[in-house]
């Protein structure tokens, strides 16, 4: 088995000295500040963005909506600049700040945020998706944990609410209840990536794939870093640009490729191999691939890309719960996590590393 361990403290270089540090958990009852800085969703779909704040209401969250998510301006909703300020101010005012939904529009809107500001509020950030982009630079430039965890139309929108799996490890790892020092993510066997038209199709749960990519061990081994990853698409966007996170050597890069077939994985793979940024990994998982498709010639094989695309001896995985399909897991960017790959017959396991509370 091999075994790689955490390699530096987690930031880049002209960022805060020492490891990313956990926000304020969220107390019962906390205020939660809904931003949308990806796409006008709320506007465009109000019966299920209101259907998501009554599901976080009923966890007993108060929620203050952001300006953003009443207009729907062009492509986007307000101008960047404005989109920055409302973050700032939500993360300053209520308890933590959830996204909305995802979309095309938050990169424009990472040249105006104040990264010393939002690691001062030390509160939590959730999003995924669009999202992808900041939540690994707030542990780079903000010295602070963020959160690739459910949105409030995406998922805690759903037509019955939100799947219990997705609840449950949300609570867990943002919640102020029992605490713990090292967590496994839970990898339910049922889960969905049907695609229904929100406000249009959406009035029924949707349907599962029970069996379908089951969490697999690809390569076995263990490693443990600081996690980082998310959308391979959003990743892309900032790479050889100065916003671009690098990941820390030592890491474990969790990736989701939704709607990928296998030769675009294998071109994003290569993208990032030349960039070095596999390099840094100390161990990686794949996400669920919602919406697979073939190659033009019939060719599906996600599982060799991988593979072929990784350095040698880095202990892989795949079928985890991450990103666009349901249930999703919550995992806190920045903080250490230990990947288990024992042998191809046995199933991974992520386990969460989390402080001693003082």
């Amino acid at each position: 088995m091999t075994t790689r361990a955490l390699a530096d403290n987690g930031l880049q270089d002209g960022a805060r000295p020492g490891t990313a540090r956990w926000p304020t958990p969220l107390p019962a009852g906390a205020t939660l500040g809904v931003w949308a800085p990806s796409s006008p969703a709320p506007v465009l779909f109000p019966r299920r963005f209101e259907r998501g704040l009554g599901a976080l209401r009923r966890r007993g969250y108060t929620v203050v909506t952001g300006d953003s998510c009443h207009h729907a301006n062009g492509a986007g909703t307000l101008p960047p600049a404005d989109l920055a300020e409302e973050l700032h101010t939500l993360l300053e005012n209520t308890d933590g700040v959830i996204a909305a939904v995802g979309g095309w529009t938050l990169t424009p809107v990472l040249p105006h945020l104040d990264f010393d500001r939002i690691g001062r509020a030390g509160k939590p950030l959730i999003g995924y998706s669009d999202l992808t982009s900041l939540i690994n630079l707030v542990p780079r430039r903000s010295g602070l944990v963020a959160f690739h965890g459910p949105m409030v139309v995406s998922e805690w929108g759903e037509a019955d609410g939100p799947w219990q799996a997705t609840e449950s490890e949300f609570d867990a790892v943002l919640g102020a209840g029992p605490h713990w020092t090292r967590r496994t993510v839970a990898t339910p066997g049922e889960w969905s990536d049907e695609n229904l038209f929100w406000d249009r199709e959406d009035d029924r749960r949707r349907r599962g794939n029970s069996g379908e990519q089951p969490a697999r061990v690809l390569r076995p081994g263990e490693a443990t870093g600081p996690l980082w990853g998310g959308s391979l698409l959003v990743l892309g966007l900032l790479l050889g640009t100065p916003l671009w996170p690098a990941p820390a050597p030592g890491s474990i890069l969790f990736l989701e490729a939704d709607g990928m077939a296998p030769d675009e994985l294998w071109a994003r793979l290569e993208q990032f191999r030349l960039a070095g940024v596999l390099d840094r990994a100390a161990g990686v998982l794949l996400s669920r691939v919602s919406g697979p498709q073939p190659t033009s010639s019939g060719y599906a094989g996600y599982d060799e890309i991988l593979l072929r695309c990784l350095p040698d001896g880095l202990p892989v995985a795949a079928g985890f719960p991450l990103g666009h399909a349901d249930p999703m897991a919550t995992l806190p960017v920045g903080s250490p996590a230990t990947l288990n790959c024992p042998d191809p017959a046995s199933t991974p396991t992520l386990s969460l590393l989390r402080p001693r509370r003082p």
